[in-house]
């Protein structure tokens, strides 16, 4: 069973904890370094999987999403 945001949190302060030599007074600022690194994993791979669902379709042969023309490409698009 995948472990929840809160988990992976605690999970990593207790490593930073750690990592720090197990000093007493310290588990706020730990729990928002973990906190930071965590929340900023999961939004760099939530990311990372919608490019990679977009690219896999794509690749499957369905259409490139819709992207509105530029000023400038709409210019060009009416001298000719």
């Amino acid at each position: 069973m995948p472990h929840t945001t809160e988990q992976r949190i605690r999970m990593k302060a207790y490593e930073i904890w750690l990592r720090e030599g197990c000093p007493e007074g310290s588990d706020l600022r730990h729990w928002e370094m973990a906190k930071k690194f965590i929340v900023g994993e999961e939004a760099k791979s939530t990311l990372t999987s919608r490019f990679y669902d977009v690219h896999e379709l794509n690749a499957k042969g369905e259409p490139e999403p819709e992207r509105k023309a530029t000023p400038a490409a709409k210019r060009k698009a009416s001298k000719h």
